[in-house]
């Protein structure tokens, strides 16, 4: 009897043990997660700023080549800006590179030699500019050294970069390798488990033969043992959940997307709940529902901030009888049921709200469900916000900041798609180029600001004027041009006469009012005026001339020439020099 109790101890310990390290092997996997992320995300910063330097030296050499072509001080303020904000953006790189091996610092301050060279080039050729003119310049420009200095830099940022993305692929190489040896861990550690607590059956057993009074015990053990066994399930089940969830969430993705995915993850992690996501509009004064998941009733498509005391507190908070803090977006759900509200936050900002509701008497253990919901929401947070980012980084690289429409970079690949569409389907395109008429009169005369919401305006005014598979672009200054696809040219006309008929009665109050513009258009059409981008444009843009030289405020088409255009304007009625 004396060694059946001790073995049975010994079992006993040993279990304990196992347990132990099966519950430490899920926290070892989600540090180890957390440990990658944090690698990566600082791989990506080091990636972002090579991006924002060469981004930054691009500028300043863009104002500076405005300012010695042109010798306009406005084409001074990008190269100032950007003058201003190198030195922080190197320091802020060599901080990122500062623990990393000698021949990535030593790409670092090569990369910084050259910039502080290329800086004084360019301070160099402004400063003669504003002195001597552009003859004293041109000597300097010539010698390409600029051009060089660039190319070094690119290359050297490009070996910087390359580096980074190789370190990228070993991450994730590690990450992977860790994750499938946590979950063998977790595998391993479960079956002996299994083992030890059927030898540990077997021992109880022949105690209850032996001794009537241990009965008891071996209730009790059984009991813990199937708890322990219970807790193990759940939490392997649980880290694998989880684990699936953050390598769905590091694809690439659209916020509604990434909302989708949460949902299904939400239901399989939490059964039992129902729950609401909500995220932040544009404008940051509503939060819209989003997605859901259970038997959920959405009583209104949008909430207020200040509803919602999870909100107001900054983190995570449950409603129900104990704490009397009720938040007033739940009204009409369950009084009985608990609540529990986590923003989601990264990186300081707070994008949404996940709301959660159960039923106490059915629900699993209050505080292992927030455990779980708030690593749910942690990571569902770091996706929306590196989703949010690539869309901004994505229309910041396709939008004309001023206007909002697409900008020339994007006219020309769409232009480019839409024309081998075109010969692919036998269909028409068109193209419509316009300007605004003595835009340099009115920036002159008004002022650049009453320039720039003139020209915000008419880009609004454009957008809203076109169908769904029309594309608005802003060319270049007062500029803009209109691709309309399965278009003949007939129509293309009829749409550019309504348009210069709309433009002169547009209305410009954030420009002090009382200012009346007129437009110029030409139209082309494929295949008849061009059958590639360049003739396309370049025939719209001679379209364009004729109209200007025919007393502007009109139409022409390509082919045309500045009688006919004139004759044209009479005979529609509508189209009457500027």
């Amino acid at each position: 009897m004396r060694k059946l109790k001790s073995r049975v101890r010994r079992g006993g310990a040993l279990a304990a043990v196992v347990l132990l390290v099966s519950v430490a092997v899920p926290l070892f996997s989600l540090r180890w997660v957390a440990q990658a992320h944090g690698e990566r995300d600082r791989v990506d910063a080091q990636i972002d700023e090579l991006h924002r330097v060469l981004a930054l030296l691009v500028d300043a050499e863009t104002g500076q080549r405005g300012y010695v072509i042109t010798g306009k001080q406005d084409f001074l303020q990008p190269y100032r800006q950007a003058r201003h904000d190198i030195p922080e953006s190197m320091a802020a790189l060599r901080e990122l590179y500062a623990g990393e091996p000698d021949e990535e610092r030593r790409l670092v301050a090569s990369l910084q030699d050259d910039a502080e060279h290329k800086l004084a080039e360019l301070d160099q050729t402004v400063s003669l500019r504003q002195s001597q003119g552009l003859a004293a310049v041109e000597p300097i420009v010539s010698a390409g050294e600029g051009k060089r200095l660039m190319d070094e830099m690119r290359s050297t940022a490009a070996n910087l970069v390359a580096r980074e993305q190789f370190e990228l692929g070993v991450l994730e190489r590690d990450l992977s390798v860790k994750m499938r040896l946590a979950f063998a861990l977790s595998a391993l550690s479960a079956l002996i488990s299994i083992g030890i607590f059927a030898l540990l059956g077997r021992g109880l057993w022949q105690a209850i033969l032996n001794r009537e009074s241990l009965s008891d015990q071996a209730r009790l053990a059984n009991e813990r043992l199937e708890q322990g066994m219970h807790v193990l399930r759940t939490h392997n089940a649980e880290v694998s959940a989880l684990g699936e969830m953050a390598r769905v969430l590091q694809a690439e993705m659209s916020m509604r997307e990434a909302l989708a995915v949460t949902a299904v993850f939400c239901a399989r992690l939490l059964p039992g709940t129902r729950g609401v996501v909500h995220l932040f509009r544009n404008s940051a004064d509503l939060l819209e529902h989003a997605a859901d998941w259970g038997d959920v009733a959405v009583k209104a498509p949008t909430m207020e901030p200040k509803s919602c005391w999870g909100l107001r507190l900054g983190r995570a908070h449950r409603s129900d009888d104990s704490t009397g803090l009720r938040c007033c977006h739940l009204h009409g759900h369950g009084a009985a049921d608990q609540h529990l509200c986590i923003p989601l936050m990264a990186y300081g900002d707070v994008l949404g709200l996940l709301t959660i509701a159960s039923d106490p008497a059915v629900a699993a253990d209050p505080d292992r469900l927030a455990t779980t919901a708030q690593a749910i929401a942690e990571q569902v947070a770091l996706s929306l916000s590196n989703a949010k980012l690539r869309q901004v980084l994505r229309d910041q690289s396709i939008k004309d900041p001023l206007t909002g429409l697409f900008n020339r970079r994007y006219m020309e690949e769409t232009l480019g798609r839409e024309l081998v569409r075109a010969e692919r389907q036998k269909t028409s395109l068109s193209l419509i180029v316009l300007d605004i008429d003595h835009f340099k009169h009115i920036n002159d005369t008004h002022g650049h600001p009453a320039g720039d919401s003139i020209l915000r305006k008419t880009g609004q005014f454009l957008g809203s004027s076109v169908r769904e598979s029309d594309v608005a672009c802003r060319y270049g200054g007062e500029e803009f041009i209109l691709i309309l696809p399965d278009c003949p040219k007939d129509a293309a006309l009829a749409k550019a006469r309504e348009l210069c008929e709309r433009t002169r009665v547009l209305t410009f109050p954030d420009a002090g009012g009382g200012i009346e513009i007129t437009a110029s258009f030409g139209v082309s059409s494929f295949p008849a005026d061009g059958i590639e981008s360049h003739g396309l444009i370049q025939a719209a843009d001679a379209a364009l001339y004729v109209a200007k030289r025919s007393g502007r405020n009109r139409v022409a088409a390509a082919g045309d020439s500045a009688q006919a255009a004139g004759e044209d304007s009479r005979s529609e009625g509508t189209l009457v020099d500027a």
